[in-house]
């Protein structure tokens, strides 16, 4: 099973809980993003309990984090979708570097939600999907810069029929990474 989970961490300490977070039981990935939230992090587990310890042990623990919210990932088998299969990207977050994880919130009407995820499977930019409870219906990783990104979620994923609505949060990988310590992580955008 997986989850994503979003962090509001205290100022300053972005770089220092990305960093904690990295290789602990359970977290696949962890990235500093902008948006909303300050973190994001992908969580897999054997089962709910074990996500929910994971994030109360090793999440919410760590120092720096004030709020955090999860996101369960719902079997795209729910839907009669098939993960794998002709056309789907795998789950987001399983790379570095570079992207936007576009949340989107499908319209109430049937068929909606798996009507969005095929579409998406079937877009080159688009590298990963998941269905998940909570505010949104669908995360869609785009693994691009927020230029690059910003016309595919503008012309494409708004164009899907069934998008009632999108959030996106944009990595900043350079954030807990072993990198010149003097580097501006948001240069690229002055």
């Amino acid at each position: 099973m997986d989850a994503f989970v979003y962090l509001r961490v205290a100022p300053g300490k972005i770089e220092d809980v990305v960093i904690a977070l990295r290789g602990r039981h359970g977290i696949r990935h962890a990235v500093a993003v902008v948006g909303p939230w300050d973190v994001m992090v992908a969580v897999e587990a054997a089962d709910f309990g074990s996500i929910a310890r994971t994030v109360l042990r090793h999440i919410q623990a760590t120092e720096g984090v004030q709020h955090t919210y999860t996101a369960p990932v719902l079997p795209l088998s729910t839907l009669g979708i098939y993960a794998g299969g002709p056309g789907m990207p795998p789950m987001p977050m399983h790379r570095p570097g570079h992207a936007c994880y576009v949340h989107i919130r499908a319209a109430a009407e049937a068929g909606s939600v798996a009507g969005i995820v095929q579409a998406l499977g079937a877009m080159d930019e688009v590298a990963g999907v998941a269905v998940v409870a909570g505010e949104h219906d669908v995360i869609a990783e785009i693994p691009l810069t927020w230029e690059e990104s910003a016309p595919v979620i503008l012309d494409k994923i708004h164009t899907i029929p069934g998008v009632s609505a999108t959030t996106t949060l944009v990595a900043v990988p350079e954030f807990g990474e072993d990198s010149d310590g003097d580097a501006d992580p948001f240069g690229t955008w002055s």
